[in-house]
């Protein structure tokens, strides 16, 4: 099952964290779409609450995707994804058109997309001995050692959690994921998709460079692409403002 987070009532909208996120950092986007929607943010498998497993490819969590709207008798739904997320999306949205309104997908091309800084990450997350750690301010200053960027450390650090003897641990399945890296920046593949597609970029990321319009072109031929000024990858949360304003619009 997919732990989620719902909020409102209307037309449904999905929305998908990306790698190393979870559902709490797409709830403020499902909560201002909750005024005229009934908005789902959800844990995709390996991350936040959901469930672990060693298998993770975009086919794979489609099928999640579909699984959860069935547990919740969703005929159809909007779906957003940041990411690893709007990858997800894209993903589902190719191979299941008809259960898709529309689609959002938030600073992620289809095609083959493999960033060394998660690698990057990942490794820093695994290296930390957790069995030793007093404080968030702790595992911040071992972070700091690899990863200066603090928006990023913060981000990460939103997966580490404490029980109540304050013993700490990570969320999220990070031997999976290190595993399943190069899935994760693998293309999504499937027939053409006539769907009403945004795709948001930010202007100082180059997750969705000029190559991939070509595939963005093919493969959804009813996308356009808007480009907020000022921001990097986390559009989500570096332009909550105007990112919630595209949602809003466009959904």
């Amino acid at each position: 099952m997919l732990s989620f987070l719902e909020y409102g009532s209307g037309p449904p909208v999905i929305l998908l964290h990306g790698l190393l996120g979870s559902k709490l950092n797409m709830a403020g986007a499902a909560r201002v779409l909750s005024d005229h929607h009934h908005a789902l943010a959800i844990d995709l498998r390996n991350h936040g609450d959901s469930f672990h497993h060693n298998s993770m490819n975009y086919r794979i969590m489609a099928a999640d995707i579909g699984g959860f709207m069935d547990d919740n008798d969703l005929d159809t739904a909007s779906l957003v994804g940041h990411s690893m997320g709007g990858k997800c999306a894209m993903q589902y949205a190719l191979s299941f058109p008809d259960r898709v309104d529309k689609l959002v997908v938030v600073d992620i091309g289809p095609g083959e997309y493999i960033d060394p800084s998660w690698t990057k990450y990942l490794k820093a997350m695994l290296s930390i001995d957790i069995s030793t750690l007093t404080s968030r301010q702790e595992a911040d200053e071992r972070l700091k050692k690899e990863i200066t960027s603090k928006i990023y450390r913060q981000f990460l650090l939103s997966n580490l959690v404490s029980d109540e003897n304050g013993s700490y641990c990570w969320r999220p399945n990070l031997t999976a994921i290190m595993a399943a890296r190069h899935d994760i920046g693998a293309q999504v593949t499937g027939p053409v998709s006539y769907i009403d597609t945004l795709f948001v970029k930010g202007s100082e990321s180059d997750y969705i460079q000029e190559k991939d319009q070509a595939a963005i072109d093919q493969l959804f031929p009813q996308a356009h692409l808007i480009s907020v000024a000022g921001c990097g990858h986390l559009v989500h949360i570096e332009a909550r403002e105007r990112f919630n304003q595209l949602l809003h619009d466009f959904l």
